[in-house]
């Protein structure tokens, strides 16, 4: 079993990172239900907030399996899954669970105007993949009833595609981003049913065929320069256990020695890596020979039913 070690962050801002977490995300869902906070922005960065706390819950909870942690890293998958619903589809319906604070914010409550919220960020691919990475760590993918993977796969990604149609924002991504975005779809199980029109497979993430796999490896390779992640799945679309595995403890080693002298506390969790760990787990059936702080437990093995 090889071991990668983690990072040190200073000790003041992981005390801030888990200071008043819940009472934070109140006052977040109160300014979005009843203020002036745009919804998008909201969720955006009450999700950022509870990334810096999820990862700074890892120096005490290193698997993050605690019902606290699990509650914390569901109501961050909602937060992604909200902003992509609402950049992709701003005049349709939403719904928007935040089990952390026992509320939702939903089109049945709340009227939603796009124009209320900054133009920046841009809605992007990137925006696709953090929704994808946080529903498979959280296991929010396994509620079949949430049809997550149909949506990403069948609504968010096409509306990604064609540059948001149903927006007035402007939309650009990447070759690479788009990808990346292309690649991970074809880990979503989807069998088609007569109504929403798609449903999740058996389970929810499964290992594309060789011939998805090598479309997806030559978009990538065609796609320009990737990110560290990027070139991470290309690895792993090769279905090779030994390169993944060293492709794997070589991005996390590069991901330790990038931090700088004071690096901030979500850089204790890299998410993007921990879902291709995830996926190589439970697509491709490996277990993995590596074992770091970077990778806890329950973000890359599938959820207790």
């Amino acid at each position: 079993m090889k071991e990668v070690t983690r990072h040190a962050v200073a000790e003041q801002r992981i005390e801030q990172a888990l200071e008043g977490m819940s009472s934070r995300a109140f006052g977040r869902w109160h300014d979005m239900r009843y203020g002036d906070m745009p919804l998008r922005r909201g969720l955006r960065e009450l999700g950022e907030e509870l990334s810096d706390h999820l990862a700074a819950c890892t120096v005490s909870d290193p698997a993050l399996d605690t019902p606290g942690s699990r509650t914390v890293l569901v109501t961050a998958a909602e937060c992604a899954m909200g902003v992509l619903s609402l950049a992709c589809f701003p005049d349709g319906d939403f719904c928007v669970p935040l089990p952390l604070v026992e509320e939702t914010l939903s089109s049945e409550e709340l009227h939603y105007e796009e124009r209320w919220e900054p133009a920046l960020p841009q809605t992007t691919a990137r925006m696709w993949t953090d929704a994808f990475a946080w529903s498979v760590i959280s296991g929010l993918i396994w509620e079949r009833d949430r049809v997550i993977g149909p949506l990403l796969r069948e609504d968010y990604a096409p509306a990604i595609r064609d540059g948001v149609p149903y927006s007035k924002r402007e939309s650009v991504s990447t070759a690479a981003d788009l990808a990346e975005m292309d690649a991970l779809c074809g880990y979503l199980t989807v069998v088609q049913g007569q109504y929403p029109g798609a449903l999740p497979g058996p389970v929810p993430l499964g290992k594309p065929d060789a011939a998805e796999r090598a479309r997806a490896a030559e978009q990538l390779d065609a796609a320009g320069t990737p990110t560290p992640d990027q070139r991470l799945l290309r690895v792993l679309l090769d279905d090779d256990k030994t390169a993944f595995e060293q492709a794997l403890q070589k991005r996390l080693v590069a991901h330790r020695e990038s931090v700088g002298a004071d690096p901030a506390v979500r850089s204790l969790l890299p998410v993007g890596t921990a879902t291709l760990a995830a996926l190589a787990r439970l697509a491709h059936g490996w277990q993995l020979d590596i074992r770091s702080p970077y990778l806890p437990e329950a973000l890359v093995s599938a959820p207790q039913q």
